[in-house]
C-alpha cells in the first residue's frame, strides 16, 4: 500500500514539474514574439522616417511612403506568421529606399539621415537575433513536449507543437536591386 502511494505521488509530482516546465517554455516563446513586435514597431517607425526623408529629397518616391505605411497598418493587427511576412516585404522596401537615398548625395551627407539609416540596420540585427531566439526557444519547447515521457502528458495538459519561423526559398537567393526598385 505504502509503494502506491509513493510512486502515485511520484508521478502527481512529475506532472506539476513537467507543467510547471512546459508552461514557463510556452510563455518564453510569447515573450521572444512580443519583442519581436516591438521591434517590428520601431522597424517600421525607422522605415517611415527613412521613407519620408528621402521623399523630402525625391517628391516622386511618395508611392514607396505610402506602401510603408499601409504595410505597417496591415501587420499591426496581423498573426505571427503575417507579420513574418510583411517583415521580409519591408526588407525589400528598404533596400529600394536606401538605393534611391544613394542618388541624393545632400541626402547622404545629412547626419539625420545617416542617423535613421544606423538606427534601421540595428532594428534588422535586433530582429535578426529575435528570429534565432524565437527559434531556439520553439526548438526546446517541441522538443521537450515530444520527448517520452513528457509526450504522454503534453497534449493532455494542451501543449502543443509552435511553428519556426522559416524564411522562404526566394528569399535566400541574392537580392537583385533592380527588381525591387521596379516593384516599389
Amino acid at each position: 500500500m505504502a509503494w502506491v502511494i509513493i510512486i502515485a505521488v511520484t508521478i502527481a509530482l512529475y506532472m506539476i514539474f513537467k507543467y510547471n516546465s512546459l508552461l514557463g517554455m510556452r510563455n518564453r516563446i510569447k515573450e521572444t514574439s512580443a519583442a519581436f513586435d516591438v521591434y517590428m514597431q520601431q522597424r517600421y517607425d525607422a522605415l517611415l522616417k527613412v521613407a519620408q526623408t528621402v521623399v523630402e529629397y525625391a517628391k516622386y518616391e511618395e508611392n514607396t511612403l505610402r506602401e510603408i505605411t499601409q504595410m505597417r497598418a496591415a501587420a499591426s493587427n496581423a498573426g505571427w506568421s503575417d507579420k513574418l511576412h510583411a517583415m521580409d516585404e519591408l526588407t525589400g522596401k528598404l533596400g529600394a529606399i536606401v538605393a534611391i537615398g544613394e542618388e541624393y548625395p545632400q541626402l547622404q551627407a545629412s547626419g539625420n539621415y545617416l542617423h535613421l539609416q544606423h538606427t534601421a540596420a540595428d532594428l534588422e540585427e535586433k530582429l535578426s537575433a529575435c528570429r534565432r531566439t524565437y527559434n531556439a526557444n520553439v526548438i526546446a519547447y517541441n522538443t521537450a513536449i515530444t520527448s517520452f515521457p513528457a509526450n504522454l502528458i503534453s497534449g493532455l495538459l494542451g501543449f502543443k507543437e509552435q511553428s519556426l519561423y522559416e524564411v522562404e526559398a526566394s528569399k535566400k537567393e541574392d537580392l537583385n536591386m533592380k527588381e525591387v526598385l521596379q516593384r516599389s
